[in-house]
């Protein structure tokens, strides 16, 4: 278990702290995505000074590093953060272990930053969603360290992760996000969103219970593209393997993962769990039913 790093400097680690750098070992986040994330905590931040507050302690006590994006919005460029070495080790109360990427502790470059920015929101609201449905996301793996061997080239997806619903029924979900830097309509080029698709499904040959989510960040045409692209490799079959959704519109949406703003080949604005979506609503209407005594 890791112990010289919870006395530097003083820190005294914190049931929130655990919450925040375990956050961190699945992606970097900003101070606004984290007081978004808190409401899923025990312990949730009231403000974003609170916040702000505490990434400078844990940064001060040699658990986090933050460094700005180079894209700016309201209120200009923003910090995001990451684990240290010893803070992951303290994620995970080992002094041995080693980062799961060589990159994992470094600064992001320039040119991947609107990649990381919107795939920090999809996981925030992801995990948000689910708590507001008392589902809980497990088994995650952050960008890179999930290997997907399917033939001469393998798949790694920008992450992966389990929906746990409170009937014990798990389902598994790859997320590829889009930010039109690929070609979608092209079998020679590996990185294109067909080969994507065609070695995701060879894989379920084998591995048919998990479904792909391509989240989309650029114009409608893409998004339009992306599902022709999905139509064209399934055709006809009932089985859908793909998803794909707006960034926007997920993120507009509070309850993301029951609200119909997902696509597939077969079915437009469709929800995520779909075929779970009865069982929660009546689930929810026997909650909300007053007790008669």
């Amino acid at each position: 278990m890791a112990t010289g790093s919870l006395t530097k400097k003083g820190w005294q680690k914190t049931l929130r702290d655990d919450d925040i750098m375990a956050a961190l070992a699945r992606c970097p986040l900003t101070a606004e995505d984290y007081l978004a994330l808190s409401q899923t905590w025990s312990q949730s931040f009231t403000s974003l000074r609170r916040v702000q507050e505490r990434m400078k302690d844990l940064t001060a006590a040699g658990q986090l590093h933050s460094w700005r994006y180079a894209t700016t919005g309201q209120g200009g460029a923003r910090l995001y953060y990451k684990l240290t070495l010893a803070g992951y080790r303290t994620v995970m109360q080992n002094d041995e272990i080693k980062p799961p990427t060589k990159r994992f502790f470094q600064e992001i470059s320039p040119g991947r930053h609107r990649h990381q920015q919107a795939l920090s929101k999809f996981i925030v609201q992801t995990y948000v969603a689910a708590h507001h449905r008392g589902i809980k996301v497990v088994d995650f793996h952050p960008e890179n360290t999930f290997k997907i061997d399917c033939g001469e080239r393998p798949l790694f997806p920008d992450a992966h992760f389990k929906l746990l619903l409170p009937n014990g029924k798990e389902l598994t979900y790859c997320v590829e996000l889009d930010n039109s830097t690929e070609r979608v309509f092209s079998y020679k080029d590996a990185d294109s969103i067909t080969s994507k698709m065609q070695r995701y499904l060879v894989d379920m040959v084998g591995t048919p219970d998990y479904r792909v989510l391509f989240v989309i960040t650029g114009a409608k045409q893409r998004k339009q593209n992306i599902i022709e692209a999905a139509r064209q490799l399934t055709g006809g079959n009932s089985f859908v393997p793909f998803y794909i959704v707006s960034l926007d519109d997920f993120l507009t949406e509070r309850d993301a993962l029951f609200a119909s703003c997902f696509h597939s080949p077969q079915d437009e604005k469709i929800p995520l769990l779909r075929s779970q979506t009865r069982q929660f609503q009546v689930h929810r209407r026997m909650l909300e039913t007053p007790v008669l005594v």
